[in-house]
């Protein structure tokens, strides 16, 4: 029975595969759907029931029905999504619509989900903010939904901008607020929500290597409270953060850095406050995004150029500790956990 779910990048990818463990322990990840493009993004639903995929190099969405039983693969829908390369859904609370941002555009759009539980095509566009720069290109990189209060994020890496829209119950347009705007050169990509504090979240920024600490409230005004580099003290070369996650107790972030290829960690003090811990080698090439394990002792780093997945104990107050299991997934991208 798989466990788990991940996608890649074409040509080596081929397609959406499910992660299971043999009878000596071991994690095999094998082909349970061949989809053209690249499913980058996966997003499981409905209890685990339906998996949503993104397909980036194709500018589609697809939604498969997962077998009960065996945890089987069935197309339910795949649509164009009218943007150019989707990466990153957020679902509503009521899981009646997804939003898709898309990088290639700036574009996020949004999908009906019908009765069952499938995405259908998108019928409604917000456009990219106007920039004081209006050359610069916009790069829709992440939508995501508060989890308590009727507001929506997104954030937008090439016009250096942190997005906020109110959503109104009466009303199926989002309106949007006056957002953030962030140093040029920022490139905002990758943010989270404190777990028990609203007002708070962390903010990875691709091009500057940066964590940025913000304030919101509940009329959706940010603040920017304290920016810190993801990289150690005098690191010199290149390097792009990539993905960001916030440990189940609120007490410590992750971020990922490509070429650099390392996990910086920072411990979270009881205001919220991030402070540099230290960082650890991701064992690869290229870590794009990782996830925590259900039972929040591990965490499952994609190493899209080594064409695997690498496990960490992330369990206490030392850095993440490679457990040694080394997972063949060609192009890896994402992974999300039944």
């Amino acid at each position: 029975m798989p466990f788990a779910y991940a996608g890649g990048y074409a040509p080596q990818c081929g397609g959406i595969h499910a992660l299971s463990r043999a009878a000596d322990g071991r994690v095999h990840a094998r082909l349970a759907a061949s989809v053209p493009g690249s499913p980058t993004w996966l997003h499981l639903a409905d209890g685990g029931r339906r998996l949503h995929a993104l397909l980036e190099d194709g500018n589609e969405l697809a939604t498969f029905d997962v077998g009960v039983t065996d945890g089987a693969l069935t197309l339910l829908s795949r649509h164009a999504t009218g943007g150019a390369l989707p990466v990153h859904l957020a679902v509503d609370a009521q899981a009646r619509h997804a939003w898709i941002a898309h990088y290639g555009d700036g574009t996020l759009r949004r999908a009906a989900i019908d009765a069952q539980g499938a995405l259908q095509p998108t019928d409604h566009v917000l456009m990219p903010r106007p920039g004081a720069d209006d050359a610069a290109q916009a790069h829709a990189h992440m939508v995501r939904r508060h989890q308590r209060w009727p507001l929506m994020l997104g954030s937008d890496l090439g016009r250096d901008v942190l997005r906020v829209w109110r959503l109104e119950a009466s009303s199926q347009d989002p309106v949007e607020l006056t957002g953030l705007s962030l140093p040029s050169g920022s490139g905002p990509r990758h943010f989270v929500f404190h777990p028990r504090e609203d007002g708070q979240l962390y903010l990875l920024n691709e091009q500057a290597n940066a964590l940025d600490w913000l304030g919101l409230n509940e009329s959706g005004h940010l603040t920017h409270r304290l920016r810190l580099s993801s990289l150690p003290t005098g690191f010199e070369g290149l390097s792009y953060a990539s993905d960001l996650l916030i440990a189940p107790d609120g007490r410590r972030l992750f971020a990922l850095n490509r070429l650099h290829d390392a996990i910086a960690v920072f411990d979270l003090d009881e205001s919220g406050r991030p402070s540099w811990h230290g960082e650890t080698w991701a064992q690869g090439s290229y870590p794009r995004s990782a996830s925590v394990s259900p039972d929040g002792r591990e965490l499952w780093v994609c190493l899209q150029r080594s064409h695997q997945i690498c496990v960490f104990d992330i369990d206490g107050a030392a850095l993440p500790r490679f457990d040694g299991r080394f997972i063949a997934m060609p192009g890896a991208a994402c992974v999300v956990f039944r």
